[in-house]
C-alpha cells in the first residue's frame, strides 16, 4: 500500500511540475476569407479565418476557442472554433472560426458603418490549448482600428 501511495505521490508531483506555464497570449495579425454561410433574419452565420502568431517557444494544439466580437463597442456576434488547430512554435497560424452575427444589432448600426472606412474591432474570448495532454485556457484579447470592407459585405447582404 505504501508503494502505491508513493508512486501516486511521485506521479502527481511530476504532472504538476510539467503543467503549461508562462504561456503568452497569441498575437492577432489579420482576418482572411470572410464568407457568408447562412443568411437569417435574426442571426446570420459567416466563416472567418483569423490569423494569429504564436510568440511561445513551443508548439501547442488549440482545441477550442470562443468569444465575442465588437465593432465600435457595439456587439456584432460570437465566434467559435470550427476545428482543432496544431500550432508550431513562433509561427503564424489560422483559426477557422464560425461567426454568428446578431443581425438586429448589425442592421441597427448599419448606417454608421456605411459612412466609415475604419472601425474599432475588439475581440474578447478564450482559447483552450493542449500540450502533452495538459489543457489550459488562454485569454484572447485584441483591439485595433480595422478596415471595415470585409465585414460590411456580410451586413449589407
Amino acid at each position: 500500500m505504501k508503494t502505491v501511495m508513493f508512486t501516486l505521490f511521485i506521479g502527481l508531483m511530476f504532472l504538476s511540475s510539467c503543467h503549461v506555464k508562462n504561456v503568452k497570449e497569441p498575437e492577432y495579425r489579420d482576418i482572411r476569407e470572410v464568407h457568408l454561410i447562412e443568411l437569417g433574419v435574426l442571426q446570420s452565420t459567416a466563416g472567418v479565418d483569423l490569423v494569429y502568431y504564436n510568440p511561445n517557444n513551443f508548439g501547442i494544439q488549440v482545441i477550442e476557442a470562443r468569444g465575442d466580437v465588437y465593432v465600435d463597442n457595439q456587439f456584432l456576434g460570437r465566434f467559435g472554433l470550427n476545428e482543432s488547430v496544431q500550432v508550431n512554435k513562433r509561427s503564424e497560424f489560422v483559426l477557422p472560426a464560425i461567426l454568428r452575427l446578431d443581425m438586429i444589432g448589425a442592421i441597427k448600426n448599419q448606417r454608421e458603418l456605411i459612412k466609415k472606412k475604419e472601425v474599432l474591432l475588439r475581440i474578447e474570448g478564450l482559447a483552450r490549448i493542449k500540450k502533452v495532454g495538459i489543457t489550459r485556457d488562454v485569454p484572447i484579447r485584441y483591439e485595433s482600428m480595422q478596415n471595415i470592407e470585409r465585414l460590411r459585405s456580410l451586413i449589407a447582404k
